[in-house]
């Protein structure tokens, strides 16, 4: 039980983290002994895990150390997600670990030990991430659920990006094709098989593609190192990587500014929605998901990947302004479809702009590989 394995840690942090009370700390231990007995529907994603873990870390402990005493796969991935956290005072980790765990127990829901014969129950109970949430009842408390679900992965797209060269090519040397990581990842924005998840689906493709090409390749070009080969794609991974954050938050806000426009002119009885939930759970989540990717401690493509949405952090700071949440909704819809030009075109271009350089960096690290092999 938390309590009984941190006494003194509780007295030290509701008495010195910066901004934390004895609710919350109590709130945070409560909501930890829950995870820990929580048995969900569907099995959470390893990102999901990593990112409880990692908050979790960060609040009892703090900043991760600078490096890392073991070396296996799981504790490397473990430790990469805390230290993406470094910086975060406790009392906000608590409170992200508290939002964090809300969402996941709505994503996955709760284990049935038996299965019910009331249809309807049944369907109360999915999970929102199966293809049944789409079926009939489906409302658009889904749709506000979802988006935040893309958001939430951000931290942890950052830290499979600030992987090194060297971590990047024990890990694909012990890694079998159909345990690829890629190839295990769905849309996070739009339903998977969905329309709207066709642009993500066709991201996540095509960087399965690219590490398929790494890990069956060897031997392809005689005389080449297979680690020469990967050093060229670990450029390519990274950027795509950065791509897919950029494509998330893209997604969420243009999906808030529809969810918005749609509260706006026919209300929330009719929509389901509420400005001021989906202003804070959407508009104002990406907005600081777009600041943490260009702090100093981000991998260099998540940074450049920050720099080109800094234009949407101005645009929310400039909508705060506007007072109450009605004119920030009608100020942030209308700019984003003036300057829809640069959301849907301009950053299209950048994006690709920063694979070809991904790949002028390849060639580089694999003449560095292969000048070492």
């Amino acid at each position: 039980v938390f309590s009984e394995r941190y006494p003194s840690l509780l007295k030290t942090m509701v008495n010195t983290v910066n901004g934390g009370s004895g609710d919350s700390v109590a709130a945070f231990r409560q909501k930890a002994n829950f995870m820990k007995s929580w048995k969900p529907g569907s099995a959470p994603s390893n990102r999901d895990k990593l990112e409880l873990y990692a908050l979790h870390k960060q609040a009892i402990s703090g900043d991760a150390p600078d490096s890392l005493s073991t070396q296996s796969a799981a504790e490397r991935a473990k430790y990469q997600a805390w230290r993406n956290k470094s910086g975060l005072s406790q009392a906000e980790a608590m409170r992200l670990y508290l939002q964090e765990s809300d969402r996941q127990v709505r994503v996955y829901g709760h284990h049935q030990p038996a299965l019910t014969d009331n249809p309807q129950q049944a369907q109360q109970t999915t999970p929102l991430n199966t293809p049944a949430a789409a079926l009939e009842d489906s409302n658009n408390t889904d749709q506000e659920q979802q988006q935040p679900r893309g958001l939430a992965a951000i931290p942890l797209l950052c830290a499979a990006a600030s992987e090194s060269r060297q971590a990047y090519l024990r890990r694909l040397a012990n890694t079998r094709v159909e345990q690829a990581w890629w190839a295990r990842q769905e849309p996070l924005t739009a339903m998977p098989g969905s329309l709207f998840a066709l642009p993500e689906a066709l991201l996540i493709g095509f960087a399965a593609l690219v590490e398929r090409v790494s890990l069956t390749a060897e031997g392809f070009v005689p005389m080449i190192p297979i680690d020469v080969l990967r050093s060229f794609l670990w450029p390519t991974h990274n950027s795509l990587l950065s791509l897919w954050m950029a494509y998330i938050l893209i997604a969420t806000s243009w999906t808030a500014a529809i969810e918005l426009s749609q509260t706006i002119v026919w209300g929330s009885r009719r929509t389901g929605l509420s400005l001021d939930t989906v202003w804070k759970e959407q508009v104002v989540w990406c907005a600081q998901s777009v600041g943490t990717l260009t702090e100093p401690h981000q991998p260099l493509t998540a940074r450049l990947t920050g720099l080109f949405l800094w234009p949407y952090g101005l645009l929310v700071s400039l909508a705060n302004a506007m007072g109450p949440v009605l004119w920030k909704s009608v100020f942030y819809t209308a700019f984003l479809c003036m300057t829809w030009w640069f959301w849907l075109v301009v950053l299209p271009w950048l994006g690709m702009a920063l694979l070809c350089l991904s790949v002028l960096a390849g060639n580089c690290f694999a003449v560095i590989e292969l000048a070492g092999a």
